[in-house]
């Protein structure tokens, strides 16, 4: 699909414009159906009448549905309003969720991975609130934010987020602690704004090597992630549209087992997560962020995406990775012998590329049994090193001693 329609889909009505593009042409044909010339001969004008009729029918039915699924999301938005605020920041909103008092510490930023919506570590949030300030944020398309404008590429978001903040009255400094996709956002973020950020915790972040250069999985895998994400959004439009999570969630596989516990800490959410997931600007958002790895846009997209070697000076930074190898990740894909051998070595090396950043980074190793996505699986873990950091971070401050986390 041409990324140039995502804006229009983006919203609940673009089902409505294109019923209403439709049902023009059916008209002209009709139209054009009466016009003396056509009725020589006269089975032109037959089949140009049947073929309006066709796409006036066709017409009517996708307004029928788009109008049914606009009024769903509607309704939808009306049962779980933004818990936080929405911030202008330069025209359209973002949603901030701020909470807790820092005590003259730093704040912290929670980044999930994927381009999910804010809520979806509101677990890690709820948490430690109440020890320091905590934020949760919804980026452009996703949450309670506006869709924004397209396409959407991480360094931009970075930007948005730093404006988020300031727009908000959000002081900092800043500890940016992003799971995944969004460790290369928090990493972004504080490439830009290095006078703004405390310190940086990649949650096994996605460093842009395992998209570009991966010998499995990489740009190719990203490619039908977009695909999906826009099926995703059509459906959503006119109203066709399963979570495909609710399926994966059932079976016995490692992800089911994840998204079970991901539900199980999110249940108090759970209900505002799926309505803001039913709107379409989620699934072309992601389409668009996914896109800055493919092989049309990387290369002009990777200069502004990558955080070079060295270029967070000496920042705080938390490499917090499984303490596994690579082979459950290659099995599955039942590669062959010595391709398994060198997708294993390259995913084991590129985990730990972060800590090239910076002068003073830190390799953390998660409990044993844990995989990528351990800040569901083991949230306390996660909570505790980021306890241990700003306990540091405030020692510092204060020109004292804090042991570092291990």
């Amino acid at each position: 699909m041409p990324a140039h329609f995502y804006p229009l889909l983006s919203h609940p009505w673009g089902g409505v414009a294109i019923g209403l593009v439709v049902a023009a042409i059916g008209v002209i044909l009709l139209v054009v159906s009466h016009h003396p010339r056509l009725g020589r001969p006269m089975g032109r004008a037959h089949t140009a009448r049947v073929l309006g009729a066709l796409v006036g029918a066709f017409a009517a039915f996708v307004l029928i549905a788009a109008a049914m699924s606009m009024i769903e999301i509607r309704r939808l938005a009306d049962a779980h309003p933004p818990p936080g605020i929405l911030v202008d920041v330069g025209d359209y909103r973002m949603h901030i969720l701020a909470e807790g008092d820092a005590g003259g510490g730093p704040t912290v930023v929670w980044i999930p991975g994927g381009h999910a919506q804010g809520l979806a570590l509101h677990h890690l949030h709820a948490a430690i609130r109440d020890e320091t300030r905590s934020i949760l944020f919804d980026r452009p398309g996703t949450g309670w934010s506006d869709p924004g404008p397209f396409p959407r590429r991480t360094a931009t978001e970075a930007v948005e987020l730093a404006t988020l903040l300031e727009e908000a009255g959000e002081e900092g400094p800043f500890v940016l602690a992003g799971h995944s996709y969004g460790g290369l956002l928090a990493a972004n973020f504080a490439r830009g704004y290095p006078e703004r950020t405390a310190a940086v915790v990649l949650l096994d972040a996605s460093p842009p090597d395992a998209f570009i250069y991966a010998p499995a999985y990489g740009a190719a895998a990203l490619d039908g992630l977009v695909r999906d994400a826009e099926q995703q959004g059509l459906d959503k439009i006119f109203g066709g549209w399963t979570n495909p999570e609710l399926a994966m969630a059932e079976t016995e596989s490692e992800i089911g087992e994840v998204l079970r516990k991901q539900r199980a800490l999110l249940a108090d959410v759970g209900e505002a997560m799926a309505a803001n997931g039913r709107r379409p600007a989620t699934s072309f958002a992601t389409a668009s962020i996914f896109q800055e790895f493919s092989p049309d846009f990387v290369s002009a997209a990777a200069p502004d995406l990558v955080v070079y070697d060295g270029e967070l000076g000496d920042l705080p930074v938390l490499v917090v990775i499984p303490d596994e190898d690579a082979t459950g990740i290659i099995e599955p894909l039942e590669m062959e012998e010595a391709a398994a051998r060198r997708a294993v070595n390259f995913f084991e090396r590129v985990r730990v590329r972060y800590l090239e950043v910076s002068s003073d980074t830190r390799l953390i190793h998660t409990p044993p049994g844990t995989g990528h996505n351990y800040p569901y699986e083991t949230p306390g873990f996660v909570l505790e090193v980021v306890r241990q950091l700003l306990a540091e971070l405030d020692g510092e401050s204060d020109g004292g001693d804090t042991e570092r986390p291990s």
